[in-house]
């Protein structure tokens, strides 16, 4: 039995190995919370079976009467189908390419035919409902439902492209500043140590004593030395450079495999109370 003000129940047989039976508490901010009831959250072992349980049920075309005359918090935009009816569907779609997507995708319209959006079908779903066996199906509704159904699906296969288009454009521009900033950064110190040289082998020509040409030389066999390991940092930066295109290409065969897939939850007749 749920008790509404405590928002709480009690589980007598539990059907997870790993649960065990006893009180348990919703988490809801403000509510006292109950001695020795545990914290019941979606997280929760118990939470996810049942979330996977409910997955699994079959959902047959039902009718769905919501109730938004009762409902504690003021929705102005399910207020506004109050005494309306109508048909709706849910689509889940799943895109795999780099990453996974999920999207929940509603598509739904009244009797008199006026499309309702994605927003305020999430919202009608925040309402308490009761649900009725439906006596008739229209075919032509659900063709109908279907074909708004895969329009939607479609539009958001392409924003998925169109994301991962633009991401891939603003990493390959960030890479070819960060690969600019670096071959520039070394070839400037190269190029100041190559003008450190020719100044000092300009002194050496012009040194009066042995001990001065000697203490020139060994400079300039030091500046050869960071010259040749600065000629050898352009390579490996290079590398580097070329490492970091090769990832971009790999991430980009990754999303351009693009993989979809569409399942349809439900189909309902609704109506607002």
């Amino acid at each position: 039995m749920f008790n509404e003000q405590e928002l709480s129940f009690s589980l007598n047989d539990s059907p997870v190995h790993s649960v065990e039976t006893g009180d348990y508490q919703l988490n809801t901010k403000g509510r006292k919370e109950l001695e020795k009831a545990t914290l019941y959250r979606l997280s929760h072992p118990l939470g996810e079976y049942v979330i996977e349980a409910g997955k699994a049920l079959p959902t047959p075309p039902a009718e769905l009467v919501f109730d938004i005359t009762n409902h504690p918090v003021k929705i102005s935009v399910v207020e506004a189908l109050k005494g309306k009816s109508g048909y709706l569907i849910l689509k889940k779609l799943t895109i795999e390419s780099y990453e996974t997507e999920e999207y929940l995708l509603f598509n739904a319209f009244t009797d008199d035919g006026e499309p309702i959006d994605q927003e305020v079908c999430e919202k009608l779903f925040n309402c308490q409902a009761k649900v009725y066996p439906l006596k008739d199906w229209s075919k032509s509704v659900e063709k109908r439902l279907i074909s708004e159904a895969e329009r939607h699906v479609a539009a958001n296969i392409a924003k998925s492209l169109e994301k991962n288009n633009r991401h891939f454009q603003e990493e390959r521009e960030r890479l070819e500043k960060w690969a600019d900033d670096l071959i520039l950064s070394a070839e400037r110190d190269l190029a100041d140590t190559k003008a450190k040289i020719k100044e000092l082998k300009r002194q050496e020509r012009h040194a009066t004593t042995l001990v001065e040409q000697h203490e020139i030389q060994l400079k300039i066999r030091e500046l050869e030395k960071k010259q040749r390991r600065q000629r050898q940092q352009i390579f490996d930066v290079e590398d580097e450079i070329m490492e970091k295109r090769d990832q971009l290409i790999d991430e980009l065969e990754k999303r351009m495999k693009q993989k979809t897939e569409q399942e349809t939850l439900f189909m309902i007749r609704w109506k607002v109370v």
